[in-house]
C-alpha cells in the first residue's frame, strides 16, 4: 500500500512540475496571448519574442509560420517546400526578451511551441 501511494504521490509532484514549465508546448496564440496578459512592469520596457528560423538552400522561414507533414517542416501557406526535418517532439523554443529604453534585450523567459500539423 505505502508503494501505491509513494507511486502517486511521485507522479503528482512531476506532473506539477512539467505542467507550469511549458514542457509539453503550447501554441504560437497562448504564448501572444501570456505575453498580452502579462506586459513588461517597468515603464519603458517591452516584451519581444524571438523565434528561431528554419531553411533549406537560401530560403529561411519562420518557425511560426511552418507545420508537420510526416516529420518534415512544410510551410503553412502551401508552398510546395521541404524546409528540412521536423525538430524532435514537433517543438521548438521561443525566447522572451524585454526590451529597455536604451535598446539592451534582458532575457526573461523561454516557451516550447509544438508546431501544428499540415493540412
Amino acid at each position: 500500500m505505502r508503494v501505491w501511494m509513494m507511486l502517486g504521490v511521485g507522479a503528482l509532484l512531476l506532473v506539477a512540475a512539467v505542467v507550469p514549465s511549458g514542457a509539453w508546448g503550447a501554441t504560437m496564440d497562448d504564448v501572444k496571448n501570456e505575453m498580452a496578459k502579462n506586459p513588461s512592469p517597468w515603464w519603458g520596457t517591452r516584451l519581444l519574442m524571438y523565434v528561431p528560423m528554419a531553411g533549406s538552400g537560401t530560403e529561411l522561414v519562420s518557425m511560426a509560420n511552418l507545420c508537420v507533414s510526416g516529420g518534415r517542416l512544410r510551410p503553412i501557406d502551401g508552398r510546395n517546400i521541404d524546409v528540412g526535418p521536423a525538430p524532435q517532439g514537433n517543438q521548438y523554443l521561443v525566447h522572451i526578451v524585454m526590451r529597455d529604453g536604451g535598446g539592451y534585450d534582458i532575457y526573461q523567459y523561454e516557451r516550447k511551441v509544438t508546431l501544428p500539423d499540415c493540412k
